[in-house]
């Protein structure tokens, strides 16, 4: 038995280049709950994620309505921004899932307010334990991937 052991998640972070747009997208269009924002210019905070160069580190910290998730949103301050949006299918890409009801409204709502996708609408799944669901990859400010998962009916 190994001398450690995985309690649970904490939080999903993504990396964001203007951490005030960002949250228009994560509070403002999809409702997350902001729980607390700091600019964190200490040194230790620089060593953790290895970017000596930052001159500070603008994290906001928001939890999904009704769960325990949270997701933090990190603003690198001091360097230039690069781009990290690639294609779902480049190895490191990533994304994390929302359970929805209602994804067709919610596509047309969020359409209507800009927000962009990467299919043309819901897409009802077929085949395996999600048959008869509907996923729907969105795309944040940066174009980081935010899927919404609407399960099977019962």
């Amino acid at each position: 038995m190994p001398a450690w052991a995985i309690e649970g998640p904490r939080h999903a972070g993504i990396t964001v280049s203007d951490l005030d747009r960002s949250l228009s997208f994560y509070e403002g269009v999809l409702g997350l709950e902001l729980l607390w924002r700091r600019l964190y210019e200490e040194a230790e905070v620089k060593r953790i994620v290895g970017v000596p160069d930052a001159t500070g580190l603008d994290i906001a910290m928001l939890r999904v309505p009704g769960s325990n998730f949270e997701v933090e949103l990190l603003e690198y301050r001091g360097l230039d921004p690069a781009s990290g949006a690639s294609p779902p299918s480049h190895s490191g890409t990533g994304h994390f899932c929302l359970f929805v009801t209602g994804i067709d409204a919610l596509h047309e709502e969020l359409r209507g307010q800009g927000v962009a996708f990467r299919s043309d609408g819901p897409v009802e799944m077929t085949a395996g334990a999600n048959a008869g669901g509907k996923s729907l990859y969105s795309l944040d400010p940066d174009g980081y991937i935010v899927e919404f998962h609407e399960r099977p009916p019962r």
